[in-house]
């Protein structure tokens, strides 16, 4: 089989920081297979940096395929949601955004359960609770929780005198 070429849309060294910077598992593995590709002082075949990496032989090909016919963008995993548009409109996110600014209605702390509540009663938008944690996380919110104090842990007065 007659070795694929190299459209050469980055240097080896752009190909080395893309690959090294990439926080997404399955983009940096097809920077790995590209990478090896073109490495200056020991390039492999697409097939051999593709089973390397630990993918299919075709599959390796396939990506540097890509690569050639699109550049650098063809390597983006193009999955994200897959396609699904955001469940909310603008004002609603706006409108949940500042609704977890305050505390629930139970006083507790806010959970993905209760914020998929929320958005059912308020929105009529059916969610899992996991999307509602998902949310809670995606706004910048995390759990606060004060650290559990043991039963025979020492007073203030105890610790005082220790020190």
């Amino acid at each position: 089989m007659t070795r694929l070429p190299v459209v050469p849309h980055l240097t080896h060294e752009e190909i080395d920081l893309r690959y090294r910077s990439c926080p997404d598992g399955a983009e940096k593995s097809r920077w790995h297979v590209l990478w090896l590709v073109t490495r200056p002082d020991q390039s492999l075949s697409a097939t051999a940096a593709a089973q390397l990496v630990g993918f299919t032989p075709a599959w390796g090909r396939a990506i540097l395929k890509r690569y050639n016919a699109r550049g650098p963008e063809a390597l983006i995993d193009r999955r994200r949601n897959n396609g699904a548009a955001f469940k909310l409109t603008p004002p609603q996110q706006a409108e949940l955004f500042a609704t977890l600014q305050k505390p629930p209605p139970d006083h507790g702390l806010w959970s993905g359960p209760k914020v998929s509540a929320f958005v059912k009663d308020r929105f009529g938008i059916a969610i899992v609770k996991q999307t509602g944690w998902q949310w809670l996380k995606e706004l910048g919110f995390r759990l606060v929780v004060p650290r559990p104090r043991h039963p025979k842990a020492a007073t203030r007065s105890q610790q005082r005198a220790w020190l």
